[in-house]
């Protein structure tokens, strides 16, 4: 699925950081496997993120903040591609594990 430019333009407004926009359109833009598709939306208060799905299953997301980008291995990926939490975290400097047993870094 190709994602909307103008929507994505729109989930990233004016007072978003250059390193958080840049961050967040590389994501977007980015040149995903077959399996993968990506969709922009949000839930609840989280207006500006962006799903990335394998087979119906949401792997992975991305969240925009004004300063930042969280990324989030949600637990099907982390169950499906037989991750580790405590070797996502070891893998990626800062990343915290969720109360929801994902593991989320901040880009």
């Amino acid at each position: 699925m190709t994602i909307d430019e103008q929507e994505l333009a729109k989930q990233i407004g004016e007072n978003t950081s250059m390193a958080a926009r840049t961050a967040y359109q590389l994501f977007a833009r980015a040149n995903l496997p077959t399996a993968l598709s990506s969709q922009l939306g949000g839930h609840g208060y989280i207006d500006r993120e962006l799903r990335f799905s394998r087979d119906g299953r949401w792997y992975f997301a991305a969240v925009l903040n004004k300063s930042w980008v969280l990324w989030y291995f949600r637990r099907p990926a982390i169950t499906d591609l037989g991750l580790s939490l405590d070797e996502l975290v070891q893998t990626f400097p800062g990343a915290e594990v969720t109360s929801a047993a994902e593991v989320k870094v901040r880009v």
